[in-house]
């Protein structure tokens, strides 16, 4: 029994259609990854998602009892040190009360380094804080609360290499504690090596991939990137260069699957 479950979701926005019947779902213990440019619509997924928009057409099954959502937007009081910051994140999202030392010691369990860089930033005054901490600390904070239902946008964006790693693990234990995860990102690579499945939305669809090999297949690709670029083209452009190269010859735009994920 899915977590989630989108059934022929379409959206627009001021005449703009970003979804035309979609369909998606993410199962307990699952993290599964989000794709797509800028503009192609993941957030607003999201926001659907967690019913801050409305949709036009579909059905969102959502069976989760303690959902979590970041957002892009993070703007902590300034004068709040971030263990303050913490306290109101977890009064207003966590299904069980769970202090900061406790916090502090499933990190070291996960990883001594990351429960060390979470308490120092904990000491600090968010106006003191980088984007990369605040966006670190937030997440992490996320993952530890014990929802049964995370939504992450971009949550390694402006974040270094260390707390990336950090944060995947955060990811990787908490859909072991039972939780669904969906993340969405602009590094192919990491959603590739560390989702279940992954999602690419693009020309107002959800395309589902099981495996990196997959996605590389569908795009004709060398590497994960050159299959997103291919993706995210428009189906001109993708013909256009595809009749260049001998494999293709409509004219009318690349040839895509069923789109697919009828669950």
């Amino acid at each position: 029994m899915g977590t989630l479950i989108i059934k022929k979701l379409s959206f627009s926005y001021k005449d703009k259609s970003l979804f035309h019947t979609v369909n998606l779902h993410v199962a307990p213990g699952e993290a599964v990854g989000i794709l797509g440019s800028n503009g192609a619509g993941k957030t607003t997924l999201f926001d659907l998602i967690c019913k801050l928009r409305k949709p036009d057409h579909g059905e969102i099954i959502s069976r989760a009892k303690h959902p979590a959502y970041l957002t892009q937007i993070l703007t902590p009081p300034p004068q709040l040190r971030m263990s303050e910051v913490y306290e109101l994140i977890t009064h207003l999202n966590a299904p069980s009360k769970l202090c900061l030392s406790e916090a502090l010691s499933r990190l070291n369990a996960w990883s001594p380094a990351l429960s060390k860089r979470y308490s120092d930033i904990s000491r600090k005054k968010a106006s003191t804080c980088s984007y990369g901490e605040i966006r670190s600390f937030f997440t992490l904070t996320l993952l530890l609360m014990g929802s049964d239902l995370v939504i992450l946008d971009e949550p390694t964006a402006g974040v270094d290499p260390e707390f990336r790693h950090f944060i995947w693990l955060g990811i990787k234990h908490a859909c072991n504690e039972g939780a669904s995860v969906l993340v969405s990102s602009h590094y192919t690579q990491e959603i590739a090596a560390n989702c279940s499945r992954f999602y690419m939305l693009a020309h107002h669809q959800l395309e589902a991939f099981h495996s990196a090999n997959q996605f590389l297949a569908r795009y004709q690709a060398a590497s994960l990137d050159e299959a997103f670029i291919n993706a995210s083209m428009s189906q001109d452009n993708v013909v256009l260069q595809s009749d260049g190269q001998g494999n293709l010859q409509s004219q009318q735009g690349a040839p895509r699957p069923e789109l697919l994920d009828k669950r």
